[in-house]
């Protein structure tokens, strides 16, 4: 496959759940589109899914971010249900315990993609993790990012991941 489709973490529980806000809800049709112009025979569609387990509150990333969410299982753990016939065409699902999946990251770098679009939340925290690592494990590859397709709930910080981002060659487009 020439070209990789990557939506991050697009669940219940950053959405309208327990971390839920109004931008990442305004991305979904956006999502949706690109979805429904994706062709199957040139592009994987690859998922990653933040994956908790009820333990979650004592883990280093919980202690940080003391909220429960994406428990596994969970309707917050689950994308919004127009995604379902979307999931049958992933080529495959990461599921993650924090931000970044190395699993993602050792993917790309056996697969020889010259285009790696990404889309997903929140936008300076996962999908700018996962990013770098397809950016560290692919480095010829040309990364998009789809600006409204990506949200986050602060605006300041997600205006300095762009902005790293595009500093590192990372294509910023709408």
């Amino acid at each position: 496959m020439e070209k990789a489709f990557v939506i991050v973490d697009y669940q219940n529980d950053f959405i309208n759940g327990s971390l839920g806000f109004k931008k990442a809800l305004e991305i979904k049709q956006n999502i949706l589109n690109h979805l429904n112009q994706i062709d199957f025979n040139t592009t994987h569609l690859l998922i990653t899914c933040d994956t908790h387990d009820q333990d979650y509150l004592k883990s280093k990333e919980g202690l940080n971010l003391p909220i429960k969410h994406c428990i596994k299982g969970t309707f917050g753990w689950k994308m919004p249900s127009e995604f379902d016939p979307f999931l049958q065409k992933a080529h495959k699902i990461f599921y993650k315990n924090t931000f970044g999946s190395l699993d993602f990251a050792n993917f790309i770098n056996q697969n020889s993609y010259k285009e790696i679009y990404f889309c997903g939340l929140v936008s300076h925290i996962c999908v700018f993790f996962n990013i770098i690592l397809a950016f560290s494990a692919n480095p010829d590859s040309k990364i998009i990012l789809y600006q409204n397709s990506t949200a986050s709930f602060d605006n300041n910080l997600e205006y300095s991941a762009f902005s790293l981002l595009k500093a590192y060659g990372v294509k910023i487009i709408s």
